[in-house]
């Protein structure tokens, strides 16, 4: 029941949009931004473990982690030098309005000519203002390995989003611990093109000639956020 919103102090000072055609620095988007939280209950009536719900939340790695896809993927990518590399993703993260926790997306599938409607749920959706998944991710708090089971899972629900909504650009798994060889391999053969594939996206599904998104495997330590798949 809980909604993060990106919002700004004001529009007319650095954004996401003016960092992405790189005219603005990260301190001053960073500065100029604010992360909002919306719950769908009285948030001051609610306690976890002795703190109050606002301290409880911003110390998860959800919450965590959607600070740090609004305040410093998008630098990341830019000053790495690969927003070609990763354009589909590059492209979507100043359209992030809202993240959604425990959240939902509705998938609609055309078979044989059957239309099948389906729901896929994940750790955290971030959405467009229309509320399109742009991005999605599923978390592994644990001190345990993220298993080859994971990355099945969250391939085989991103796939069934993107093939439903054009608007998936990047799906993640990330671990608070590290990534077993199989589930790394698992999104190898995920992301690997064809023999003649002239593709330069970097860690790309593709879904059709024209579609695909991006994934993603973000290790999470102390706070800290890395990315380390692909590689920047």
């Amino acid at each position: 029941g809980t909604d993060i919103f990106v919002r700004y102090h004001s529009k007319g000072d650095a954004t996401l949009a003016k960092a992405h055609e790189g005219s603005v620095r990260r301190s001053d988007v960073t500065d100029n931004l604010r992360l909002e939280n919306h719950t769908q209950f009285d948030a001051d009536a609610v306690s976890v473990g002795g703190q109050t719900y606002e301290e409880f939340l911003e110390r998860t790695v959800e919450y965590q982690f959607v600070k740090w896809v609004v305040e410093h993927l998008l630098f990341e990518i830019r000053d790495t030098g690969h927003a070609d590399a990763l354009k589909t993703l590059y492209g979507a993260l100043p359209k992030v309005d809202r993240a959604e926790l425990n959240g939902v997306v509705n998938v609609v599938l055309t078979e044989d000519g059957q239309e099948t409607r389906t729901q896929e749920g994940f750790d955290v959706v971030l959405r467009d203002r229309m509320g399109n998944p742009l991005l999605v991710a599923n978390l592994n708090d644990s001190r345990e390995a993220a298993t080859e089971s994971m990355m099945e899972g969250l391939i085989t629900s991103a796939e069934r989003v993107g093939q439903s909504s054009e608007s998936l650009a990047c799906a993640f798994l990330v671990t608070r611990s590290f990534f077993e060889p199989e589930a790394l391999e698992t999104a190898s053969e995920a992301t690997r093109g064809g023999l003649l594939s002239r593709d330069k996206r970097k860690s790309f599904v593709n879904l059709s000639r024209k579609r695909g998104y991006h994934l993603c495997l973000v290790e999470a330590r102390n706070e800290n956020f890395h990315l380390a798949v692909p590689e920047l």
